[in-house]
């Protein structure tokens, strides 16, 4: 995007602002990412703080949100943009976001709709995989979050994208938005996978197959995927696997079980439309619980990504994990009758 606004002999380009990850989207998650003293200066918002000053927005005429989102509730971008919304309708700095495909399409919902929605991570009261591309975001924080900030917000559209299209149906280059999504498959696979931080399971950092491969030293792999009911499974396949995290500076600096074998099962996408990645999860959070009781645990930020309480709170009760999942069907039938649709709308005109 750089180089395009360069070819415009009437744009300036006052100052760069930078989400989780850095300008360049290759630090790892978490990682403090500094300001950098250049040209353009670059200013991060996260760490210390997550939203421009009044005193960085004066004297601009347009903020510009280019972010590629991975589809995902638990990815810190959309929250990014909701800080940058609220900080420039306080300013008085009409707000363009120029958008991207949803990686994992417009069409299918999963997990529960937020109740705790003030982390980076749970943005917004919608469902783990929520659907929206940025523009759409962006509207709904216009029409809900951001409702009384009266902010001032463009969207510029995708020239031919359609809901039903996932990454790997369009004609375009993944590059990674993160170290540990490096491509669509991950981001699918993520949607659901995500929630394994929450606990004391490895998601695969320091490997080559983040979110796809999880374990532990103490997990049985052939026992926790013959527990899976195979309405879980659709569209996916999987294989145990052996495996030892490393740091991977840059990726993953201290992963989990660092340096210790782990016992694994590796996930693969089949069918990437009929996969359901969270569903999967909440099978195969049920079946370890079950069949490791005394070594799973749960971590604080299990409750954190979830929304709430309730999804740890009815694995523990032993809630089979398909009427968990069924359950989540009235508020997605209240947040599909609500939420932007942007591209629905565009391709039926």
């Amino acid at each position: 995007i750089l180089d395009v606004f360069a070819l415009a002999p009437d744009v300036k380009i006052e100052r760069l602002f930078s989400p989780e990850h850095g300008i360049s989207g290759q630090a790892e998650a978490g990682a403090a990412v500094g300001a950098q003293q250049a040209r353009i200066p670059v200013i991060s918002l996260y760490g210390k703080r997550t939203a421009p000053t009044a005193e960085e927005l004066s004297g601009i005429d347009t903020f510009v949100i280019d972010l590629q989102d991975v589809g995902a509730r638990y990815y810190t971008y959309a929250a990014t943009m909701k800080a940058c919304m609220k900080a420039c309708a306080d300013a008085r700095v009409p707000v363009l976001v120029l958008d991207r495909p949803n990686p994992v399409g417009g069409l299918a919902i999963e997990g529960p709709t937020a109740v705790n929605t003030d982390s980076l991570v749970c943005w917004s009261a919608v469902p783990a995989r929520h659907g929206m591309t940025m523009c759409e975001i962006a509207e709904w924080f216009r029409a809900n979050d951001l409702k009384t900030s009266n902010v001032n917000l463009s969207v510029s559209m995708l020239d031919s994208w359609t809901p039903e299209r996932l990454f790997g149906e369009c004609s375009l280059a993944w590059v990674p938005p993160s170290p540990n999504i490096p491509t669509p498959e991950t981001a699918l696979v993520y949607t659901g996978t995500c929630l394994f931080e929450g606990t004391n399971l490895s998601e695969g950092r320091g490997t080559d197959a983040p979110f796809v491969l999880i374990g532990a030293p103490w997990l049985d792999p052939d026992r926790v995927v013959a527990a899976l009911p195979n309405e879980a499974t659709a569209g996916l396949s999987f294989a145990p696997a052996s495996y030892t995290p490393r740091s991977i500076p840059g990726k993953a600096a201290k992963p989990k079980y660092m340096d210790e074998a782990c016992r694994g099962i590796r996930i693969s996408v089949t069918n990437a439309h009929a996969a359901r990645p969270f569903m999967t999860t909440v099978a195969l959070l049920a079946a370890i619980r079950r069949n490791h009781a005394e070594q799973f645990k749960w971590e604080q930020s299990f409750d954190v990504l979830a929304g709430s309480a309730e999804l740890r709170e009815r694995i523990d009760r032993g809630d089979g994990p398909l009427q968990i999942v069924a359950d989540y069907a009235a508020a997605h039938a209240e947040y599909e009758a609500k939420r932007p649709k942007l591209y629905v709308e565009q391709t039926t005109s």
